[in-house]
């Protein structure tokens, strides 16, 4: 049982290593990884999936929900592209 007077530490963000876009469509991401692509929060990411504004995770074991790397970065694009000011 963790100490409530002890102040917990926080996790370090480890950057993602740079991924080749040729591999890009075999690569699978935690839930973790996603998010931090994603710039958001992990429980942001599962709320999203249950929406159904975010694809389903693919699972590699019961307790392995993983994606792929080139659907996410896909759906991050389209976002961004979505909320980026339009130019005349």
């Amino acid at each position: 049982m963790p100490n409530p007077l002890k102040p917990r530490r926080p996790r370090r963000k480890v950057p993602l290593p740079p991924v080749p876009d040729h591999l890009a469509s075999e690569t699978l991401l935690t839930v973790r990884e996603v998010a931090a692509l994603r710039r958001s929060g992990v429980s942001t990411v599962w709320r999203d999936v249950a929406r159904g504004t975010f694809p389903r995770p693919i699972y590699v074991t019961s307790r392995a929900p993983r994606w792929r790397l080139a659907d996410v970065r896909a759906i991050v694009a389209a976002r961004a592209a979505a909320t980026a000011p339009a130019t005349e």
